[in-house]
């Protein structure tokens, strides 16, 4: 995947909040705003799906429902909800372990 570079402006106070922010987290500001970037995105996308279906994503997103039952709820076969994730920039939750994949 391409990646493009953006450039913002932000009032100081918001970069100050950003950086003590990345600082707890452990990570970088860079890093805050693709993440901030991202949901914004995907609650654009959650606003297009019916509420049968916003459930589903909610309730598989916290782990409590399969890929496989997400699939079905969403209209579509496993590998497709595969793409249509992949292509949403949403994380998909494996149950394995790299290991697992290396020793299949």
């Amino acid at each position: 995947m391409q990646s493009a570079t953006l450039h913002i402006k932000v009032k100081p106070e918001v970069a100050k909040g950003l950086k003590a922010l990345s600082k707890k987290r452990n990570t970088s500001v860079g890093e805050l705003v693709r993440q901030a970037v991202i949901s914004s995105y995907q609650l654009e996308l959650i606003s297009s799906l019916n509420t049968r279906q916003k459930r589903a994503l909610e309730a598989y997103q916290g782990g409590y429902i399969s890929l496989s039952r997400l699939a079905d709820e969403m209209g579509m076969n496993i590998w497709d909800i595969r793409t249509w994730l992949q292509e949403h920039n949403i994380p998909q939750n494996n149950s394995f372990l790299e290991d697992d994949v290396k020793n299949a």
